[in-house]
């Protein structure tokens, strides 16, 4: 679910160490050590923003309100974590993350100069994760003049190996959120009504989610009644009854994403709306058949092939049939795409068909998954029925 995004993440804004503690972090940050050895290198470079923060949240904890952060990893001795911010933040970013060090400045390189200087440490090689990526260029130059001398290289494949299966405090975080988006949509339900405006409805789903901790929200719906358009964010438009409503709903606690998406119809749903969704239930259920471990991902979802409707296979395509989720609501692995990785017990991936148009009809199913030796685990109570609302 790539959709808008606010400037300042105004969400809950807590660690909670009894839910994830200290201790998988030095459990991670070992693994870490393990690559960076194997490479010969040194020092490694994390960065991450109020937007894209999986990678930086997998070594820190750390989740930026606004601009970011760069975590640094020596070889040997403890990280510290440079944050863009006025130095009036650090007392509260530091109660977010599992890092003492916490340099709170207003251009990266000087926070990361004083970490260096604090280790005396001119590192020879330096890894990198999302940094060329996502800093802007202006302070890439600075990290690069202070760095003269030292060879860079990209890390971000052995962060991504490492992110791929979840530890259990990762899969309790996860099962938290899909749980409140299961209330989430659940509220949706009993407060839907003929004449509602889109974004009303919205406000009284997210105001539950927020209240249950989570940090960030997000909203899309697609409705029978206007087929010439996706999944969108909440508008103006009122709700009518005897329409089929796709929503598709994510948030994150703790810094881990969940996404749960179902299909929902005021009133008696007419007979071209329980066709086009029982297309979309048959299509799910056989995407989750599909998914066994040794599968490569590219290949699992080869079947999309077969589907003769061009209509459906671009619509499927296009909202894409799955990928894995937790500190990212998109990461690794995307199913149907060319790439080594296999499907492994410990995966979390969401799973998703969702059929949005004129000529395919609207229908959405979508949730998360936890991939176990003997098949594919529910991280929510499955609902493959549309949801009939009473108006």
């Amino acid at each position: 679910m790539d959709t808008l995004h606010t400037v300042l993440n105004r969400g809950c804004s807590l660690w909670d160490r009894k839910k994830i503690p200290e201790t998988e972090f030095r459990r991670r940050l070992g693994l870490v050590r393990e690559g960076m050895r194997e490479r010969g290198v040194d020092l490694l470079l994390v960065y991450g923003d109020s937007r894209r923060y999986g990678n930086l949240a997998f070594v820190s904890h750390f989740m930026p309100k606004n601009r970011g952060a760069l975590a640094v990893i020596p070889l040997e001795g403890e990280a510290a974590l440079v944050v863009q911010e006025p130095s009036r933040n650090n007392p509260f970013s530091k109660s977010l993350t599992w890092i003492d060090e916490v340099h709170s400045v207003g251009k990266f390189s000087q926070g990361l100069g004083e970490a260096l200087k604090n280790r005396d440490l001119k590192p020879r090689k330096v890894g990198l994760v999302a940094v060329e990526e996502q800093l802007n260029i202006c302070e890439w130059d600075g990290l690069v003049r202070l760095l003269e001398g030292a060879e860079f290289c990209d890390l971000s494949g052995h962060l991504s190996s490492l992110r791929l299966v979840k530890s259990p405090s990762e899969l309790a975080l996860l099962r938290e959120t899909s749980r409140i988006l299961e209330q989430a949509l659940s509220l949706f339900g009993k407060e839907v009504r003929p004449g509602q405006k889109e974004y009303e409805i919205m406000a009284i789903v997210e105001r539950e989610a927020r209240r249950q901790g989570v940090e960030d929200f997000r909203f899309l719906i697609a409705r029978s009644s206007q087929p010439q358009v996706g999944l969108r964010p909440a508008g103006p438009s009122p709700i009518q009854r005897g329409e089929a409503l796709l929503v598709s709903v994510a948030a994150s606690y703790q810094r881990y994403w969940a996404e749960l998406g179902r299909t929902f119809c005021l009133g008696r749903a007419p007979e071209e709306s329980v066709k086009s969704y029982g297309l979309a239930k048959n299509i799910f259920r056989r995407l989750v058949a599909s998914i066994k471990v040794g599968a490569s991902v590219a290949t699992a979802v080869e079947w999309l092939k077969e589907i003769p409707a061009a209509p459906v296979r671009d619509s499927l395509q296009a909202y894409g049939l799955g990928n894995g989720v937790g500190l990212d609501l998109t990461e690794a692995p995307l199913l149907g795409r060319e790439n080594a990785v296999k499907i492994q017990p410990g995966m979390t991936l969401t799973l998703r068909v969702c059929l949005a148009g004129k000529e395919c009809g609207h229908g959405l199913i979508s949730q998360p998954f936890l991939v176990t030796e003997t098949g594919l685990q529910s991280l929510v109570q499955p609902v493959e029925e549309m949801v009939l609302i009473k108006s």
